[in-house]
């Protein structure tokens, strides 16, 4: 194994996870398509505007590529895919290259549905080859290296530079099921091709940098036991085996939250799993990566304007975090009322439990207040429900290390520093003045 990391060259790329586009000409009416949007906080009917936004702030940043952590697409429709990659092409034209891997979402899904008053009906999705043709133009027609039991891949984004591009997804789990497949995994033939890679990068001195769709490192107290299937199978094996051959960032998505969580191992390994927020989903954000002198930067900005809400005068931002809380809320006081949890409780309980979800998502959470979750004073079923899920709730206030949107990572230590913002704030040096 690499008993250092290798020097990584010079260079500047964007980040942005979870896109979810939807095709508004598959339908946005009828009680189907409000049920779909009330039981998730997605803003899809957005959403195209909102990645033609993300695209421009990409150009905007003059980066050399672009990485895609996964759900491209609202479910996987076919015709959302092929609207996504009319977007990517446009930054392929403008000379920014894009890599992209499949979210849970993207492949085989039964959920693959166009709506109308009457209701929601069936249209065509995607199969795995289908996926990699597709998006051939993205990572997979120009790969060195492909993985035969997975659509994982190894591109070089910029010479001297790997990217470890990991399908994390179950897809294959997905034919005969009403719902698709939310949990992550790698067969033992893709962890044996992915060490494979890894000893080849290390022989040949080549840094790599990695990218799937699920964590490998939990993000929040509590994360694997209430939340698992945001994070990988065997998330420790995994993990260790990037960190052992010196992998020191894998960036990620999935859960929609911006979020950096690190891990430390005895033998000097340390990995960094930058996960990015949706773009559909508050604070909307596009990350901005610079490696310089084996120090990797990472700024984040968010996407606050949309030219349709300006020219009717309404503020994107102020709706989108609205939109969220608002949803979780909703969320929220239906899974309680289903637990028996009297009314008033619920109304309060959804209400926190909406603050936590949105203070997480937006990264660099800060508990200021003076209870994270009502314990005191509850009926007997508003204290179980506090009991069994009360933890991981609180647990999302407690920002584990290191700082969520704005860091600078040291590549040849591990050891990481918070941005300091001097003369005005900071700005990495290509991003535009």
């Amino acid at each position: 194994m690499a008993a250092a990391a290798p020097a990584f060259p010079d260079v500047r790329f964007a980040v942005f996870s979870d896109v979810h586009l939807y095709d508004v000409s598959l339908g946005t009416e009828g009680k189907a398509f409000r049920s779909y949007i009330a039981g998730d906080r997605k803003l899809l009917v957005e959403s195209e505007e909102i990645l033609r936004s993300a695209i421009q702030t990409v150009k905007d940043l003059r980066v050399t590529f672009l990485l895609v952590s996964g759900d491209l697409t609202k479910d996987g429709e076919r015709k959302d895919h092929e609207l996504c990659v009319r977007y990517l092409d446009t930054l392929k034209d403008s000379g920014i290259s894009v890599y992209v891997v499949p979210g849970n979402h993207d492949i085989l899904n039964p959920r693959a549905l166009g709506y109308s008053e009457p209701g929601s009906r069936r249209v065509p999705n995607v199969t795995p080859e289908e996926f990699a043709e597709l998006y051939c133009d993205f990572g997979y027609g120009g790969a060195l290296l492909r993985d035969p039991d997975s659509l994982s891949y190894v591109a070089e984004p910029v010479p001297g530079l790997w990217l470890l591009a990991l399908d994390s997804c179950d897809y294959r789990q997905n034919p005969g099921r009403s719902e698709p497949a939310t949990d992550g995994s790698f067969s033992r033939k893709t962890l044996e091709w992915t060490e494979g890679v890894l000893a080849r990068a290390a022989r040949d001195q080549v840094p790599v940098i990695a990218m799937m769709h699920h964590g490998v490192i939990e993000h929040f107290k509590g994360q694997a036991k209430h939340y698992a299937q945001y994070l990988v199978n065997d998330r420790q094996e995994v993990a260790s085996l990037l960190a052992a051959w010196r992998v020191p960032v894998v960036f990620t998505g999935h859960f929609h939250a911006q979020d950096i969580a690190m891990e430390k191992w005895n033998d000097g390994g340390t990995l960094y799993d930058v996960e990015t927020g949706s773009l559909v989903t508050d604070p909307n954000p596009v990350r901005a990566v610079e490696i310089t002198a084996r120090r990797m930067t990472i700024h984040s900005s968010f996407i606050t304007e949309l030219p349709s809400f300006a020219a009717d005068g309404r503020d994107f931002g102020r709706y989108s975090r609205a939109f969220l809380r608002e949803g979780i809320r909703g969320i929220a006081k239906r899974s309680l009322a289903k637990a028996w949890v009297p009314a008033q409780e619920a109304e309060t309980l959804a209400g926190e439990i909406s603050e936590a979800f949105a203070a997480h998502f937006e990264g660099d959470e800060r508990f200021t207040g003076t209870e994270k979750l009502k314990r005191k004073g509850l009926s007997f079923m508003g204290s179980l429900a506090v009991a069994t899920q009360g933890d991981f709730v609180e647990g999302l206030w407690d920002d584990l290390e290191p700082p969520d949107n704005d860091v600078v990572i040291d590549l040849s230590t591990g050891a990481w520093q918070a941005v300091k913002e001097q003369h005005g704030g900071f700005r990495l040096s290509f991003l535009p003045r």
